[in-house]
């Protein structure tokens, strides 16, 4: 049986957000897309990084899979990208757990988790098609 890569995991995480979205089902659209991000760091790093960047991809924090991208790149973190992946995280996290400030995704909400996954996902792959992967 063959491995599912990080990019092909991705890649359909993004499939099952718009399937989501299209669908009226705006919760699982934020989770998939915050996991389609996720999946896509971890892909740089996993092509990109050191041996010892192997344990990095045990961990969900997408603005510290975006750090280590940009230091593997040789790119400088952008403050907006951060933002929007602070916006993925909380809309994985208030929508998938219990806590103070449970929310549920709009449209307009839904909407912009899509386009902050698309537009990060394209940076990805704009820096991976960039190096020698």
């Amino acid at each position: 049986m063959a491995t599912i890569s990080y990019l092909e995991y991705s890649n359909r995480d993004m499939k099952y957000a718009k399937d989501m979205y299209m669908l009226k089902n705006f919760d699982p659209c934020g989770r998939f897309c915050q996991q389609a991000v996720e999946k896509r760091l971890k892909y740089y790093i996993e092509h990109n990084g050191t041996t010892e960047d192997l344990r990095i991809l045990h961990i969900h924090s997408l603005a510290k899979l975006y750090a280590r991208v940009c230091e593997l790149s040789g790119t400088e973190v952008d403050k907006a990208i951060r933002g929007d992946l602070h916006q993925l995280t909380t809309y994985y996290f208030d929508t998938n757990y219990p806590c103070e400030e449970n929310i549920e995704l709009t449209d307009e909400m839904a909407k912009e988790a899509l386009e902050i996954a698309e537009r990060v996902n394209s940076l990805v792959d704009s820096l991976r098609e960039g190096s020698n992967d």
